[in-house]
């Protein structure tokens, strides 16, 4: 009995000298997981005021691609509910080649609806007015 209220008194006693580094442990242990739930499942999204409901991307490597632009914290902005113009080559070269808007995630490989681009691979963003054919056909396709 003596040696378990003797460990006892020991054990507090460690509780009481280490109060402080244990306290400031757990505070950081707190700290890191809310960081790391913030920056991995929390979408830091730049709100803007004023902005068109579709834009239009236009990426330096010639690529542009519609759909709705969040500017996001960090290296990637996300684009959702992303089309992109396809052009097929006419059988006739006299012809102009074939050009028709495709909804992203209809390829082979299905990928889903939104993506990330590189902040340095855009080259700008415009705003699609209510009354551009992109625009509308994209809101007819959603419904």
């Amino acid at each position: 009995m003596k040696r378990l209220a003797r460990a006892y008194r020991s054990a507090f006693r460690w509780l009481q000298v280490h109060r402080n580094t244990l306290r400031n442990s757990a505070l950081a242990l707190a700290i890191f997981f809310a960081a790391l739930f913030c920056t991995q499942w929390w979408d830091f999204t730049v709100p803007s005021l004023g902005r068109g409901e579709y834009q239009a991307v236009f990426l330096t490597n010639g690529q542009a691609y519609f759909g709705r632009y969040y500017d996001r914290m960090g290296a990637y902005a996300k684009i959702e509910d992303v089309y992109y113009l396809q052009q097929t080559a006419a059988s006739d070269p006299s012809q102009a080649a074939d050009t028709r808007l495709v909804r992203r995630g209809k390829e082979l490989h299905a990928p889903s609806s939104r993506m990330l681009v590189p902040k340095s691979a855009i080259l700008f963003v415009e705003d699609l007015s209510d009354a551009s054919p992109i625009a509308q056909f994209m809101k007819q396709d959603r419904q």
